[in-house]
């Protein structure tokens, strides 16, 4: 006896959207793209609320973004009570200025990078020498699909 077993990618599925609007982070306390610091000391960056039921206000959660780049809710509801008083605190605006200025720093690093090597381009190309290697962009990998592949499920005998 022969089974078969169709294997098939795993579907995301859809959350409630992500709220930005003032007003619905207001009521935590909150501006987009605040840090703030948790109960435990940790630090993430306020990306906005979500609802379990768009009716229900009460129902909403604060989501952050953490350093390492992961998305959640933070613990308490909008009906538990304040964040201020559970553990959550907006951090000075000297971190806030601090993390703008990094951030603006490293910008402006990126586009003196990309300037330096436009104009080593254009020195090479007046000069009549060739262009360095090191210098041209990267061919971007692309993914494509034999014909016969497209649309096809791995099968599994036992």
């Amino acid at each position: 006896m022969v089974k078969k077993l169709v294997l098939c990618p795993p579907q995301a599925k859809k959350g409630p959207p992500l709220v930005t609007t003032e007003e619905d982070l207001a009521a935590f306390g909150f501006k987009l793209s605040d840090i703030v610091r948790t109960p435990l000391g940790i630090t993430a960056v306020v990306i906005g609320v979500k609802y379990e039921s768009t009716e229900d206000k009460q129902t909403g959660r604060v989501w952050v973004k953490y350093e390492n780049g992961h998305e959640a809710p933070l613990e308490p509801k909008l009906g538990a009570g304040f964040m201020a008083s559970l553990g959550y605190r907006k951090c000075s605006e000297a971190d806030h200025i601090r993390r703008d200025v990094g951030s603006h720093m490293a910008e402006q690093k990126k586009q003196d990078d990309e300037r330096k090597v436009v104009e080593e381009v254009l020195r090479c190309k007046e000069a009549g020498l060739p262009i360095p290697e090191a210098l041209l962009p990267k061919p971007k990998a692309t993914k494509k699909k034999a014909d016969g592949e497209k649309g096809a499920k791995k099968t599994v005998k036992k």
